[in-house]
Order: C-alpha cells, then sequence, then structure tokens
C-alpha cells in the first residue's frame, strides 16, 4: 500500500504529527474522491488528512497564506477568508463527502486504491473538523501583548463576523464558532497543534479534547481563553464526575489567561507525569510493529488463513483507543512478562477492568512461549507459530468464558526476549458470542488441559496517579 506523503512542507509536517500521535494504519494525506467530470480527468482531493479510528472521523485542512502589508483589520480579514473560511470550506465538503460516499474513498488520484480502513455506521461515526491556519503567527505576536502566536478564544464571535465588512468591527487573532449552524469547527495554528497532539497523543485523547472544548465553546460559559495551549492546560489538569478530563466550571464563567501553559509545563507533576508515561511506549511499538508489517504488506499468514488488512485491523484498532494513562498501566504489565518470561517456558499475564467500570467490555493478555526447535527458518517454526497461535485462542475463549461481561478479548503471543533471532508477534482477537452450553464445556475443558485460566488466578489491582505527587 502506498500512501501519499502531503504536497506542501507543512502538509507532509502534518502528516508526520498525525502519525506520531495516531499511529500510521490511521492517518492518511490527501485522500481522494472519484468524482469526475465525464468519467475523465483526475479524482478529486478531499483534504489534506483523515484519520479514521473506530467511530472517530478527523478531518484536517491545511493552508499556509502570507500575511497582507498594512493595516491589521484590513489584512486580518483578507488572511483569514483565504486561510481559515476557505479551508473550513474545505473540511466541509469533506464531511459531507464522507457522510454520502463513505466506500467512494481512495488513497491516489486515479481512484484505484481504496481506503483501506472501514468506516462505522452514519449513526455511530464522531466527525471532528479542523482547519491548520499558518501565516499569521509572527503578526500575532506583534500586535496582542505576550502572545505566543496562539489565536485567542472567543465564543461569542461566530461565522462572518470574523471578517466583517466594515473593518473597524474586526478583532484581529480571535477566533469563535466559525460555523455555528454545523457541527465545531476547530482553528489551529502549527505552533497550537503540535502542543495538543504531542500532549494528547491517542486518537482517545485528542478526539476527547475536541469534543470537550467544542461543547465548552457552545455552552456560553468561556469568555475567553488567551490561545489554545492555556485552554489545553486547563483542561488537563481538571476532571469531570466520570473522572474525564474536561473544562469543569462549577457553575462560574470561564477566563483563561495566557499564563496557565507555563505553571502547568513547569510543575513538577508534569515532570514526574512525562516520566512515568515512558514505560506507556512499549504498548506504541506492539501496535506499530503490527501495523507496520500490515501496511507493508509483510504480515506472516498461518496455516490457511488469508490476510485481509479491514480484518486484521481490528484487534489493532483496539489496542489504538487506549488512552495514555491506560498504556502505561499495559505497559508496566508487557514490560513485566517480557522480564520474568525470560526465565520461564510460557508465561501469561491478563489485563482485565472490573465489571461496570469504564471501558470493561475489553482485556487484553500477554503470552510468551518459548520456541525450543533447532532452527528458525524450516517448517518447524511456523509449526510452533501455529500451535502458540492455538493456544493464544484457547485463552481468548476460555476468558470470553470466564468473565462474561466482556465484550472481547485482544491477545498478543510471542517468544520470551533472548532467544537470538529475535521476536516475532501473533495477535487474536476474539468476541464473546452465544456459545452453547456444550460448547462452553469444550472451552473448560480446553483450559483445563492445558492447565490454564485455573479457578485461583493471581490477581494484581494496578493503582497510580495520572500526576503522580513529588
Amino acid at each position: 500500500m502506498r500512501k501519499a506523503e502531503g504536497v506542501t512542507p507543512s502538509e507532509r509536517y502534518l502528516a508526520r504529527l498525525a502519525e506520531k500521535s495516531f499511529l500510521n494504519l490511521w492517518s492518511y494525506p490527501s485522500p481522494y474522491r472519484d468524482q469526475k467530470q465525464g468519467n475523465k480527468g483526475d479524482g478529486k482531493e478531499i483534504c489534506d488528512l483523515l484519520v479514521v479510528c473506530d467511530k472517530y472521523v478527523i478531518i484536517f485542512s491545511e493552508k499556509t497564506v502570507s500575511w497582507p502589508s498594512g493595516d491589521p483589520n484590513i489584512a486580518w480579514s483578507r488572511w483569514a477568508k483565504r486561510a481559515i473560511r476557505d479551508s473550513a470550506k474545505q473540511a466541509a465538503g469533506a464531511a459531507r463527502w464522507i457522510t454520502l460516499h463513505p466506500n467512494r474513498i481512495f488513497l491516489d488520484r486515479d481512484c484505484m486504491e481504496p481506503f483501506p480502513i472501514g468506516l462505522l455506521l452514519e449513526s455511530e461515526r464522531i466527525i471532528h473538523r479542523i482547519v491548520v491556519a499558518n501565516g499569521a503567527a509572527e503578526a500575532c505576536k506583534q500586535n496582542i501583548p505576550e502572545s505566543s502566536g496562539s489565536f485567542i478564544i472567543r465564543p461569542d464571535i461566530k461565522g462572518n463576523a470574523h471578517w466583517p465588512r466594515d473593518h473597524n468591527h474586526v478583532r484581529p487573532f480571535y477566533i469563535g464558532d466559525i460555523d455555528p449552524s454545523d457541527s465545531f469547527v476547530h482553528i489551529f495554528t502549527g505552533y497550537t497543534l503540535e502542543i495538543v497532539m504531542n500532549e494528547l497523543d491517542t486518537i482517545t485523547d485528542f478526539a476527547y479534547y475536541l469534543d470537550k472544548k467544542a461543547n465548552l465553546v457552545r455552552s456560553g460559559c468561556l469568555i475567553q481563553a488567551d490561545g489554545e495551549e492555556n485552554l489545553l492546560a486547563y483542561y488537563a489538569i481538571r476532571v469531570n464526575e466520570s473522572g474525564e478530563h474536561d473544562f469543569v466550571s462549577e457553575g462560574l464563567p470561564i477566563r483563561i489567561d495566557n499564563t496557565h501553559y507555563g505553571k502547568f509545563v513547569n510543575d513538577p507533576r508534569y515532570t514526574a507525569k512525562k516520566e512515568a508515561d515512558r514505560i506507556s511506549y512499549l504498548w506504541d511499538d506492539l501496535i506499530q510493529s503490527f501495523t507496520n508489517h500490515m501496511l507493508d504488506g509483510t504480515s506472516v499468514t498461518l496455516g490457511n488463513y488469508e490476510f485481509q488488512l479491514r480484518q486484521n485491523e481490528l484487534g489493532v484498532r483496539f489496542m489504538a483507543l487506549e488512552c495514555r494513562f491506560s498504556r502505561r498501566g499495559l505497559g508496566e504489565a508487557v514490560n513485566g512478562v517480557l522480564e520474568k518470561g525470560i526465565q520461564k517456558d510460557v508465561l501469561f499475564r491478563l489485563m482485565v477492568r472490573r465489571e461496570g467500570t469504564k471501558d470493561a467490555e475489553t482485556a487484553f493478555f500477554i503470552l510468551t512461549y518459548r520456541y525450543k526447535g533447532n532452527s528458525f527458518e524450516n517448517s518447524e517454526y511456523e509449526h510452533y507459530r501455529v500451535a502458540r497461535t492455538n493456544i493464544a485462542q484457547t485463552y481468548a475463549k476460555g476468558i470470553l468464558e470466564k468473565f462474561s461481561y466482556l465484550e472481547r478479548v485482544i491477545g498478543i503471543a510471542l517468544e520470551p526476549p533472548g532467544q537470538s533471532h529475535g521476536v516475532s508477534e501473533d495477535m487474536v482477537y476474539a468476541e464473546q458470542a452465544s456459545w452453547t452450553e456444550e460448547e462452553r464445556t469444550a472451552i473448560r475443558e480446553g483450559c483445563q488441559r492445558l492447565k490454564i485460566l485455573r479457578p485461583h488466578m493471581k490477581g494484581y489491582r494496578w493503582h497510580d496517579q495520572e500526576f503522580p505527587e513529588v
């Protein structure tokens, strides 16, 4: 599969930033639609970047426009119409096309290679529109005292009030609700987008922020935020009653000045969080290992199994939907298995949430299984991987039978580290099914035969703080 890279330097940078945050399987620069005149000519570009992961569809439209000379009010109106209004129109058109024609999206201009990720039903999708407007940062710094170049957010500015005909009513570098009659449009500069995506570097963390920010701007609770980075800092240290990050206002109007971000990143607890999060990137590495093979066409198929990207994407998708804080616990579990697995032929660890808690419907497990053959180049090693995968599938079914509230389980099977040829990874994905009692008995007997998932499994409850106390 050949992905586009973006045309301009800023588009290519946007693509690299998205792959870093959302990983490569769900980020696609410059997708196309097959709307041709008389079936002649090239396909039409939909947007500059399209991210699709489960229910989340994020549309990016980027434009770099040089800042005009002259009066700041007039310059802002001219610049904003080209950099913001026109990009917002492109994003709106992309959203309409995806809604009306989800099966007519392609990776190439000739519209020969279909978009590889299946979209959920329209009723299940959450579409976010993002405009990345570059070219005004220096002018913003010069005209707004103590500005970082980030636009000031003012919810009371709506629609065409951003670029009124009467230039006396223009408020340069202030952004509100661009399209109040439709879904919210997020306006970033390259600077602010990089900050937000580096801090919220999973699809779930980023999409939650976009959703909560849109709700805040349209709630009437926000008076003003002096820049996206300060809005982010306010959000990052507050949680709502459900334990999710949110713009908690306690019933009072919110006014966010330009000191929040500096206080946030200079707090010792922020540094402690970054240090604690380092282990979480083991989870990202596992995802990347699977997705690289999927995109490169080098995924190993075992037995009579036929590789299909859209089906195999399902398992890694649920791995990718874990937020950064959850990945910290998952990374610690993976690291523990890899450390202890060196000395054991078989080691298993299950990561399952308690029934009734958030995201409890999905469980993961790690299984290391030693290869005792003499060669890694012959059929003996493939037979070992088939056997290892079969054992992992038995684990998966046993977990679903044991924890009936689960909807799915994703398992990763690999060799213990330290074997001379490196490590191969295989994934199993299983969903809860309406098994008959006979089938359930067979699953339990299979677990007993392999001496796995015994009634009294040793369990540990994971405890941690997102921002550890220093």
